[in-house]
């Protein structure tokens, strides 16, 4: 499954460049299909990845490229549920104005065969809506500083089933 989504955000290139690399690790700040993010290293540096705890489960990314000059930066993914075989995704912000920037997320998502084959059918519908919502949230974090309905709820959901876990 090949994917690109793109949203056009009103903010300048350089903020939201911050945002995505810079605070690269702190994705579960606005993301609602991620609750729980951190660096992978040590210190820190968010060039060799991130871990998520998110909707799909626990996943890993490993940081492939990163160019700060052209404001893009990939990843894939390590840990992945077992429907899925390999996932990649790229970020890219290109300014359209001196307050204006287009973002675009795009990758490839391979399902495994056989949970793909019997899986497939309901969860490609499911990876698009979570898509679409990831660039809504990023748009409307950016632009006002705030969650999105879609992302409080999410964060409630999870600290609800956890909350019984902890217990």
């Amino acid at each position: 499954m090949n994917f690109k989504v793109i949203r056009e955000v009103n903010a300048p290139a350089s903020k939201v460049w911050e945002a995505l690399w810079g605070q690269y690790h702190n994705v579960c700040d606005w993301a609602s299909t991620v609750n729980v993010s951190g660096a992978r290293a040590k210190n820190g540096n968010p060039k060799s990845g991130r871990t998520c705890t998110s909707t799909w489960g626990e996943i890993s990314e490993i940081v492939d490229t990163i160019n700060e000059k052209e404001m893009t930066f990939s990843y894939y993914a390590d840990g992945l549920p077992s429907i899925m075989k390999s996932a990649k995704n790229s970020w890219t912000v290109t300014q359209t104005s001196k307050q204006t920037c287009e973002v675009m997320m795009s990758g490839e998502i391979v399902f495994a065969p056989i949970p793909g084959f019997l899986m497939g059918w309901m969860m490609k519908p499911k990876m698009r809506k979570d898509l679409n919502q990831t660039l809504d949230d990023f748009k409307y974090y950016i632009e006002t500083g705030k969650q999105t309905e879609a992302k409080i709820k999410s964060d409630q959901k999870f600290n609800k089933k956890n909350q019984f876990k902890a217990a």
